[in-house]
């Protein structure tokens, strides 16, 4: 989503699905951003056969936490590395809220201004006072840009942000009879940690909704919770006009928090 490393062309023939599927068995965290971090590590060890120095390392001054940096590594070229790895969604809202930025967290306290700063001021500096000899310094970032239907185009695009950042679209509970298309489309709700999947329907057929079905769902869902929720409109080679994408469903108040808010318990 961010400007960073390029990823090269992945050979599937490269990776033994069973092999992976236990190293990633291994991530016990409901965390988006620790399965994103432990799919790069996998990556960096077995396909590009990276020499690992540290992982989620924290840097300490006496007691204190200063931070922690996600990879330090030499690469195919023998340059000593340091990446800061993400994965985050925001929503595109054009108009005035609280949080000062048109692109906004599904938790609305994040931003991509926020955590670019953050990233670029705070987390990567780290390794040039504790490991200096570093070469290489990057932030590695993906992610989805999610757009309304019914908003508008944006009108500036922040800094670091790629123009070819993958896009979905979001709407409000209200807003679900709009996704109706000619066919009967198919949805799956995205659990974290799984936010990057992308689905075919009948791989596999369970957990897959109509949109009937996922109004209701959904309707109580929102009638308990306000925190927003991924779903995910399934491709059908049977129905070719039908566009798989990434939808993020909000509540009728986000960005801003309704009076009595309940967010996600993970």
């Amino acid at each position: 989503m961010s400007e960073g490393p390029v990823l090269e062309d992945l050979d599937l023939c490269q990776v033994d699905p069973a092999h992976l599927a236990a190293f990633l068995n291994a991530v016990t965290s409901r965390r988006v951003g620790r399965y994103f971090e432990r799919l790069i590590l996998y990556w960096l060890q077995h396909v590009r056969a990276a020499r690992i120095v540290a992982e989620s390392l924290p840097i300490r001054d006496h007691q204190r936490t200063l931070g922690e940096i996600d990879f330090l590594f030499y690469d195919e070229r023998e340059q000593f590395t340091h990446w800061e790895t993400a994965v985050k969604f925001y929503l595109h809202y054009p108009r005035e809220n609280a949080s000062g930025s048109h692109y906004i967290g599904p938790n609305a306290a994040d931003t991509f201004e926020r955590k670019t700063a953050r990233l670029l001021e705070q987390q990567l500096p780290l390794s040039e006072t504790h490991f200096p000899e570093v070469a290489v310094r990057q932030a590695f970032v993906k992610g989805r840009i999610f757009y309304h239907p019914h908003l508008g185009p944006p009108t500036y695009q922040p800094q670091h942000l790629a123009p070819d950042h993958l896009r979905g679209i979001w709407i409000r509970a209200s807003e679900l009879a709009s996704l109706q298309e000619p066919g009967e489309a198919k949805y799956r709700i995205l659990q974290k940690p799984f936010w990057l999947a992308e689905g075919t329907v009948g791989d596999p057929d369970t957990g897959v909704f109509l949109l009937p079905d996922l109004e209701q769902l959904l309707a109580k869902h929102f009638a308990d919770f306000s925190y927003p929720v991924l779903i995910s409109r399934l491709a059908d080679p049977r129905q070719p006009l039908l566009k798989p994408t990434h939808i993020f469903v909000v509540s009728e108040s986000w960005p801003e928090p309704p009076a009595a808010n309940r967010t996600t318990p993970g």
